[in-house]
């Protein structure tokens, strides 16, 4: 009595699978629970090392010893493509205004020069999408509550691009 051709193309495609598993599982097995290779033949670590003696230091702070500086201002702004403020979308925020191609000034309600600036490339509202983009942040020379910001296209030639921006101080 023969196995006709389809049964036998089930049985050769599930021992084949089988044998996948196996082979799957075992190399699993082996390969341990924190490393992987890497490039050219490195072990790659997926665990953190342990805390240095300068770094335990610095972890775990305890309940009540959270420093002022823990708890910082925070004021945002996100500017059209033509320099003006997004209605509704800044908080402390007075002025924004373009300068020239893409190149802004935004100002604050608040003495920002001690604070942490960050921008990125976006359009104001929940609808649409933005032209990709770089921008740069920095202080406004002589102005103690504004940023100089520029925005560039992808080939890094000063564009009119809108944008957000957050510093924290």
């Amino acid at each position: 009595m023969s196995i006709p051709t389809s049964a036998r193309s089930r049985v050769a495609a599930a021992l084949a699978v089988l044998a996948l598993l196996v082979v799957g599982t075992a190399q699993i097995a082996s390969a341990g629970p924190s490393t992987g290779s890497g490039a050219q033949g490195e072990t790659r670590v997926l665990e953190q090392p342990p805390l240095s003696a300068d770094s335990a230091k610095h972890a775990n702070v305890t309940s009540g010893e959270v420093s002022a500086q823990a708890f910082r201002q925070t004021v945002s702004a996100v500017v059209n493509s033509n320099g003006t403020l997004a209605a509704g979308q800044s908080f402390g925020a007075t002025a924004a205004s373009r300068i020239g191609v893409g190149t802004y000034e935004v100002f604050f309600n608040q003495v920002i020069t001690a604070g942490t600036y960050v921008a990125t490339i976006g359009i104001a509202g929940n609808v649409g999408a933005s032209t990709p983009g770089e921008v740069t942040v920095v202080g406004r020379v002589t102005a103690n509550n504004g940023l100089f910001i520029q925005t560039y296209n992808s080939a890094g030639t000063l564009t009119d691009l809108g944008f957000h921006t957050v510093v924290m101080f």
